[in-house]
Parts: structure tokens; C-alpha cells; sequence
């Protein structure tokens, strides 16, 4: 069983710590505060990226937008400019 503070937490998710810390406050990752420090399970953080993987990866099938891309990016400028 291996526990992770926030860093060790962010630097499996590739984010912030003060990222996982606010996902720690709100509840959308199991933590506790064992005096002033975050503890995590290394198997929770896995599983919720493995939760995000397949949900986000289920949308981007359904053709749902996931978060991550922008709209009025190059293709659409292009469109609205075509070569002449």
C-alpha cells in the first residue's frame, strides 16, 4: 500500500499540487488531512485517471465534447477565410 502527499499526487496526474489539493477539498479524489498534509492512495489517484481515460475517451466516441478543444480554432478560421 503506497500513500502520496499532493506532489507525489500531481506529479502522477501531470498537473499542479494545488490542483489535487482542490480535488481533495471538493471530494473528486479520496484524500484525508492527517494534521496539516494531504494523504492520498496511490490506487485511488490510479483510478481516477483510469475513470477520466475511459469516460473522456467513451465521449470523444459519441462525438461529445470533452473540455479540451476550443471552438473557433484554425479550421473554422479557415472556413470563414478560404484561399483564393
Amino acid at each position: 500500500m503506497t500513500t502520496l502527499d499532493l506532489r507525489g499526487a500531481a506529479a502522477l496526474m501531470k498537473v499542479n499540487p494545488r490542483t489535487v489539493e482542490a480535488m481533495a477539498r471538493d471530494g473528486r479524489l479520496p484524500a484525508a488531512k492527517i494534521g496539516r498534509a494531504y494523504v492520498l492512495m496511490e490506487r485511488d489517484v490510479l483510478a481516477f485517471i483510469e475513470r477520466q481515460i475511459s469516460t473522456q475517451t467513451a465521449a470523444r466516441g459519441e462525438g461529445k465534447p470533452t473540455g479540451g478543444a476550443r471552438r473557433g480554432g484554425a479550421e473554422h478560421r479557415a472556413e470563414a477565410y478560404p484561399l483564393r
